[in-house]
């Protein structure tokens, strides 16, 4: 009988289950979105019921249309940094807490750039940024001290759904680097973060490695799941390393570009690697394998905003023709020259998270002139969100050696415009895969490894089939080559105002 192995990715705006053949080509798959809750300044979470509800769909569905072959495993890919915070009776004192939430941001500044926030840096890997579970139970035990000390256990959105399922809190080693409270040389819990907290082990989950089996479920599950006895379950990672694991981006040199709502640049090494200023992040994929990298806030998400903005007539002349909006406006930012007429812009209307780790950051025009039309500054967006990925790559070259190859995923992989401007940026070539699900296939991968099918991730590659690759233009990367010094020092400059304007605008609104 055919055999499938389900990838579950638990994702920031939806959870995706993917089933894939032997071969690792997609059979089916069904997806649930849910939304985030921002009832205050700085407030982003999900309703963890919510979440619940829809992994157990995602894998019915999916089950239900692949049978009557078996289902050999299901393996897990999960957003990062999320906190759940559970009481003693294990009732949930909160929801899920996202990487989105800015609330901790004073706490993570009161840390940044002091020694002992180099020192947790170097320890956890991730830079003092109010995105970690670190920061977050900072605040919790100064603004929400009920709760704080009412918790029995702080765990994220994969150890709360594990522990509906099977009754056990677990983490595997690779989410857990995530928290900002995890060392990632030892891999184990750190001690000086814990103090910081001032919490104990015993309010964690138990660590095991991403190839960790569960298989006594609580009575009714499989059933309802539509699952056998024999389906292993399998923790997996967090999402973005596993996308690496999912692209076959093993090699030396070899890093990964991921674009969505928000966005990544990532780089595998055999050793975790810090950044001297704390920019980069090291998190954990295995016990021999680490991820550097810059995540930012501000992807093509921007892009959504800027369409809100500009060039608006386009998009109505582009729906009442049945066109598709993004490819009219696409269509005019083509034939904009690269640079925009000296026009730049920096993404930042989201704070950022690399390279800045500023939660205050603001987004702006630079050199903007009467000349300057909607189709230059649309174009300038696309370059400013290309342009903070370049600085991104930079300092990962400068940790892990030279990029040789950049693999790349995400929705803007949908617009070939989008796609060159990035390409000529970045200055490398940008290869596509067959496969656009890299976090569930990298889940996948665990949990083949974990059952024996395959003997190590290196065999990752056999299953990343390039189908597309784009080159960047001369004439473009040189005129980039230009610009991205003009575009890094006026950041640097107006960093120094991101705070003044955010007491500015609380006064303005106070």
């Amino acid at each position: 009988m055919e055999k499938f192995a389900i990838g579950v990715d638990m994702g920031t705006t939806q959870t995706k289950a993917v089933a894939f053949k032997e071969d690792g080509t997609v059979q089916a798959s069904f997806y649930v979105r849910y939304p985030l809750i921002q009832e205050e300044e700085g407030m982003a979470e999900q309703d963890i019921h919510e979440i619940f509800e829809a992994v157990v769909t995602c894998i019915s569905k999916v089950a239900e249309e692949v049978k009557p072959a078996e289902i050999s495993l299901i393996s897990f890919s999960t957003a990062m940094h999320s906190l759940v915070v559970m009481d003693k009776n294990n009732y949930p004192l909160t929801r899920s807490i996202t990487w989105a939430d800015n609330r901790a941001e004073k706490f993570a500044e009161e840390l940044k750039g002091t020694a002992e926030g180099q020192a947790l840096y170097q320890a956890a890997g991730l830079p003092m940024h109010p995105m970690t579970p670190f920061q977050k139970i900072r605040w919790m035990q100064a603004e929400k001290p009920a709760i704080y000390q009412q918790a029995a256990k702080f765990i994220g959105i994969k150890e709360y759904i594990f522990y509906q399922f099977f009754g056990e809190y677990v983490t595997d080693v690779s989410t857990a680097s995530g928290t900002g409270f995890l060392n990632i040389h030892e891999l184990k819990w750190d001690q000086a973060a814990l103090e910081k907290l001032a919490i104990t082990e015993d309010q964690l989950p138990k660590l095991v490695l991403p190839t960790y089996q569960m298989k006594e479920m609580r009575d009714g599950w499989r059933e309802k799941l539509g699952l056998s006895d024999s389906t292993v379950f399998i923790l997996g990672g967090a999402d973005g390393p596993l996308s690496n694991l999912g692209l076959g981006a093993l090699e030396q040199g070899t890093a990964t570009l991921t674009v969505g709502t928000s966005g990544a640049l990532r780089y595998i090494v055999d050793k975790p690697y810090t950044h001297p200023q704390g920019e980069t992040f090291c998190c954990v994929l295995d016990d021999s394998h680490w991820v550097i990298g810059g995540a930012t806030s501000n992807g093509a998400g921007i892009f959504d905003w800027a369409c809100g903005n500009f060039l608006k007539e386009v998009q109505k002349q582009a729906r009442e023709q049945g066109e598709n909006p993004y490819d009219a406006v696409m269509k005019i930012v083509k034939n904009v020259p690269a640079g925009s007429e000296g026009l730049l812009f920096h993404p930042y209307l989201l704070g950022e998270r690399a390279p800045l780790w500023d939660a205050e950051a603001t987004g702006s025009f630079i050199g903007l002139k009467r000349n300057h039309t909607d189709e230059m500054m649309m174009r300038a967006v696309i370059e400013g969100i290309s342009l903070n990925f370049k600085r991104i790559l930079t300092e990962l070259e400068e940790l892990g050696g030279p990029v040789k190859e950049v693999r790349a995923t995400g929705g803007f992989a949908d617009s070939e415009v989008f796609c060159q401007i990035m390409t000529d940026v970045l200055g490398h070539s940008l290869s596509f895969t067959e496969s656009v699900e890299a976090s569930a296939l990298g889940a996948v991968l665990i949990g083949w490894q974990s059952i024996g099918k395959i003997n190590s991730f290196e065999e990752a590659e056999d299953y990343a089939v390039i189908h597309k690759q784009t080159k960047p233009l001369e004439s473009a990367q040189q005129a980039y080559q230009r610009l991205y010094p003009v575009f890094l020092s006026t950041q640097q400059q107006l960093s120094a105002s991101y705070h003044q304007l955010a007491k500015l605008r609380a006064d303005v609104e106070g």
